[in-house]
């Protein structure tokens, strides 16, 4: 009995793997899956859709907390700071260009992660044991998603890095500027 339960585990999470980490690029080059990948995918369907919950609700608490302090760094940090500098009549053209790139991406990470969540949303919505083939080509599409919404979030976090070097610069040029906001 524990060697049937290990081994449905370690096949569960083959399929799981399979399924998640595959490279198929795009649902023209899909092929049709063979019978035993579909009987895989159907034998462990409960588990993949459980996993693919749990990846649901840990990626909306991330999205959430990662959005409000996107958020904060927009509104909150860039924003400000700009505009004080702006009505100081200072020249910060170099921060107000890495704080509007930012806020672009800020908005294409807002839409590309609502369509990865559509997405997985709609996975769990399917029975994986009816329609294998579907299943499995709708979680590769659904992981390309994810993942262009962690190269987003990289992009993200690039333009925070140029933004602060851009301040680094501008407070070398203005120090008595910059005396005011570390004090």
């Amino acid at each position: 009995m524990k060697y049937t339960i290990s081994l449905l585990v370690i096949s569960c999470i083959a399929a799981i793997s399979t399924v998640l980490f595959s490279n198929v690029s795009q649902a023209a080059d899909e092929v049709p899956l063979s019978d035993s990948h579909k009987q895989r995918i159907v034998a462990n369907c409960t588990s993949a859709k459980a996993s693919l919950q749990r990846l649901h609700r840990s990626d909306a608490s991330l999205r959430v907390k990662r959005g409000q302090l996107y958020e904060f760094i927009s509104t909150k940090l860039m924003a400000r700071l700009n505009s004080r500098l702006a009505l100081n009549r200072l020249d910060a053209a170099e921060l107000v260009a890495a704080a509007a790139q930012y806020e672009r991406t800020l908005g294409i990470f807002r839409e590309t992660y609502r369509v990865y969540e559509e997405q997985l949303a709609a996975v769990l919505r399917m029975d994986c044991a009816k329609q294998p083939e579907a299943f499995y080509y709708r979680v590769i599409s659904t992981q390309s998603k994810r993942q262009v919404v962690g190269a987003i979030t990289v992009e993200l976090e690039r333009y925070i890095t140029e933004y602060y070097q851009a301040f680094e610069r501008f407070s070398q040029d203005y120090p008595t500027a910059a005396k005011g906001v570390t004090q």
